[in-house]
Parts: C-alpha cells; sequence; structure tokens
C-alpha cells in the first residue's frame, strides 16, 4: 500500500513531505483497523503517528486560514 500511495502522489507530482507522512499515517490506522492486530497495552507507536498526523493538519489549515 505504501508503495502505490507514494507513487499516487509522486505521479501528481507532489512534493511536500507532509503529504507523504499524512498518507502514511492514515495507513497505518486503515491496516491496524482492519487486521486489529494483538498488543499488550497502549500502542504508542500509533498515538505518536496520530500526534504527528494532526499537528501535521493542524498546520495545514492553518496556512489555509492566514492565506499563504
Amino acid at each position: 500500500m505504501i508503495a502505490v500511495s507514494t507513487w499516487a502522489l509522486w505521479s501528481v507530482g507532489e512534493q511536500r513531505v507532509d503529504a507523504y507522512v499524512a498518507l502514511y499515517v492514515l495507513e497505518y490506522a486503515i491496516v491496524k483497523a482492519v487486521l486489529r492486530p494483538r498488543r499488550r497495552g497502549v500502542d504508542w507507536l500509533f498515538v505518536a503517528l496520530l500526534v504527528v498526523f494532526f499537528v501535521i493538519a493542524s498546520y495545514r489549515i492553518y496556512q489555509v486560514l492566514v492565506g499563504l
């Protein structure tokens, strides 16, 4: 899936790293929801990836609102 999404973003000319990272985080969340791996305790990787995704999304929303 990562190879397909990387190819898709590259083929449309996307150059922003945050777009790639956000897509990878969403892919991880989807695969985790579909496969439902068993983990003991909190999935800290998922928590960290969600924080990164929210920071990226917030920054992009801020740029749109400010008009950059």
